[in-house]
């Protein structure tokens, strides 16, 4: 038989509380916050890892008050605190899907669309494969232990109840989601240029002979040309893509500094 009196004081709303962090974290980290994954799962992962954390936490628990306002407003917190770290981790995840989408434009394969499962939502064939390259970087670098070790380092840097939003914590915030257009052309850059060139030669061409129909001939050239450059640049882009997850985590550790 479970013995309440056993337990802390305000262990169970300090449970409450960190399973709403964790929830949060699930609900809005990438590959589980998408549709294809039950609703059911994430809530039992909430609260697995939750009853994993709580015990190793227990001096950062904090007093719970039960009223109806102060106790929203600490769930409020504890909601930005789990939405911080899935938002920032799924930064890296928009700048590739922000990539695909540029040479999706380039190579004419933006004109058909599939369903993304990670995002919900209408994408070209080279969005969802640069996706599905960042989902396989992320759990190379073991990106699914790192977010569980974020929240940890959440409890340790910002108690349960003591998240501050200050103008420090949003202009990085701002900086890092600014900067995931930086990061997209960072990765597709050599593509885009090799694409640039092709189109000047096109131009040349259709100028010195102007019977021949440059659009035809065009498309079919660019789709050759778009394949070869990324069979190249594959290797490269795993690489920086793993680079960019490892600074991301760097980042939001600075992040939960500036919300303490």
């Amino acid at each position: 038989m479970l013995d309440v009196a056993a337990f802390p004081p305000n262990y169970f709303g300090n449970f409450f509380l960190v399973f709403v962090r964790v929830g949060a974290m699930i609900f809005s980290a990438p590959l589980i916050n998408g549709r294809a994954v039950p609703a059911m799962l994430k809530i039992g992962l909430g609260l697995l890892i939750t009853m994993l954390l709580l015990p190793v936490n227990t001096a950062h628990l904090g007093e719970v008050p039960f009223q109806w306002l102060p106790l929203s407003l600490l769930v409020a917190k504890e909601m930005g605190v789990g939405v911080l770290v899935g938002f920032v981790a799924n930064l890296v995840f928009a700048a590739m899907q922000l990539a695909g989408q540029f040479v999706g434009i380039q190579t004419g394969f933006s004109v058909a669309n599939i369903l993304d499962p990670l995002f919900s939502q209408s994408v070209s064939v080279m969005d969802q494969l640069y996706t599905l390259v960042a989902g396989l970087v992320f759990l190379a670098v073991d990106g699914h232990h790192m977010l569980i070790l974020a929240v940890q380092q959440t409890l340790d840097v910002i108690p349960v109840g003591t998240l501050q939003l200050n103008e420090p914590l949003v202009n990085h915030l701002v900086a890092l989601t600014a900067g995931v257009f930086v990061a997209g052309l960072r990765i597709i850059l050599p593509v885009l240029t090799s694409l640039l060139l092709a189109d000047i030669a096109l131009g040349l061409v259709s100028r010195t002979v102007p019977q021949m129909n440059v659009f035809i001939v065009g498309m079919p050239l660019k789709l050759f040309a778009g394949f070869a450059l990324l069979i190249v640049t594959l290797p490269s882009v795993q690489g920086l893509t793993s680079s960019m997850f490892k600074s991301t985590f760097l980042d939001l550790q600075t992040l939960l500094r500036m919300g303490a």
